[in-house]
């Protein structure tokens, strides 16, 4: 594949710096950290995990449990609902080729939904500015390792009018058609202008296959939807809006928030046949036979765009929002009261406290690395980066085989001479 990408320039240095990290992921010769129990002093190693953004499943899942563990603690007590826009196949090229078209959309069908939300409050009744807010979660991948851009929206069931919560009305049918109506009527004049982008490399040639174009954006608007499934369709954009929890069903809340932040690939559908080739169960039921070189490449193109977010906040629940503190829940346990600011500066913005790599591994794999199967605690006794010194540990403790002796060469030993035989 090497190979044949020089042809078209040759992969960019992030793809090969995001393999490499994948196949770094866990190998004790990469580098550990070296814990030991204190009540029954065995040691173990900890291998490093690569944190990289692209296809590497369990990094992937470590990603989405965190992002759970941040949204639960900053998302109201409220019902929300999953918008998900699925873009047409025309423009999932042009999306790929410039990342920032997708936040045109984006933005578009946020303040689309967000006004829809403003005329049921007025039209119920409820006086005074109403304020949505909205959690994007961007995605690159379809159930078949497609390269398929699309967004999942969480929005509340309602808006924020003078720091009191008023709940809505779930949309119906033709809300959310009109709805679609008007993101496309905004985001059409973003897409009109564009020309033919064209691929600069060998990544992007590989993303373009994956980016299969059938729709002319010429074409009169049609609707359709799914009877009670609130589903809508209009130049090839795809508005699915039929999923959504309760306010008290906070557990069902996490679990949208890890589908949303989920990685492209789950090592538990993944499987090795025995001729070679492997094969990959879909979320709908279809299994993948895919080839080793059909692997890598799916593999490849959905790797994210560097530099890019994929998750936004927009509305009350922005970080620049001036009513973002009195919408979010009450913490359980007491802040940090804040440090003092330093004289004649500018106060210091608290950061947010993010969970440790243990904490992380025990939420996504219930296994706490802290703790030893005799009941004690584990401490670090030390941290190896050096790969030189990594793998002379690993050969002190019979984890790897020692390297082949190299040929000493005799200084002293005489040239041999090819003599003519006499």
């Amino acid at each position: 594949m090497l190979a044949a990408s020089e042809v078209h320039g040759g992969f960019p240095k992030r793809v090969h710096e995001e393999v490499r990290r994948f196949l770094g992921c866990g190998d004790l010769r990469r580098g550990f950290t070296l814990a030991k129990c204190e009540a029954c002093k065995e040691a173990t190693l900890i291998a490093f995990s690569c944190k990289a953004r692209g296809w590497c499943p369990s990094c992937g899942a470590r990603r989405a449990h965190e992002a759970e563990a941040h949204l639960m603690e900053v998302l109201p007590k409220a019902g929300f609902r999953q918008w998900t826009l699925s873009l047409p196949f025309a423009l999932r090229w042009p999306v790929v080729k410039a990342p920032k078209l997708l936040r045109v959309v984006e933005r578009c069908l946020t303040r689309a939904i967000f006004r829809w939300l403003r005329r049921q409050a007025r039209r119920l009744g409820y006086g005074g500015k109403a304020q949505g807010g909205a959690v994007c979660f961007v995605q690159w991948f379809s159930s078949t390792l497609a390269l398929q851009p699309h967004l999942h929206l969480l929005v509340p069931e309602g808006v924020w009018s003078g720091g009191v919560f008023l709940e809505l009305p779930r949309p119906t049918q033709q809300e959310l058609e009109a709805v679609l109506a008007r993101m496309l009527a905004q985001a059409k004049r973003t897409f009109e202008a564009l020309g033919t982008p064209w691929p600069e490399d060998a990544f992007e040639a590989l993303q373009l296959q994956g980016a299969q174009e059938r729709l002319n954006l010429n074409d009169e608007p049609t609707f359709g939807g799914h009877r009670d499934r609130l589903v809508a369709v209009g130049e090839g954009f795809s508005l699915h809006a039929g999923t959504a929890v309760h306010q008290n069903d906070r557990a069902g809340l996490a679990r949208l928030c890890r589908y949303g932040a989920r990685g492209p690939i789950a090592e538990s559908r993944l499987s090795r046949r025995d001729d070679g080739k492997y094969a990959y169960e879909t979320k709908k039921g279809v299994t993948l036979v895919l080839s080793s070189d059909q692997l890598v490449r799916r593999l490849l193109w959905l790797i994210p765009p560097a530099r890019f977010h994929l998750t936004s906040f927009h509305g009350v629940l922005s970080s620049h929002a001036a009513a973002r503190a009195s919408v979010m829940p009450t913490p359980s346990s007491p802040a940090q009261p804040p440090a003092p600011p330093v004289t004649g500066g500018p106060a210091a913005k608290p950061k947010r406290p993010r969970l440790d790599w243990a904490a992380l591994h025990a939420r996504t794999w219930g296994v706490d690395v802290w703790q030893c199967p005799c009941g004690g605690k584990r401490k670090v006794m030390a941290i190896v980066t050096s790969r030189r010194t990594a793998e002379e540990i690993l050969r002190n403790l019979g984890l790897l085989p020692a390297p082949p002796p190299r040929p000493v060469a005799l200084a002293n030993a005489p040239p041999q001479l090819d003599l003519p035989m006499t």
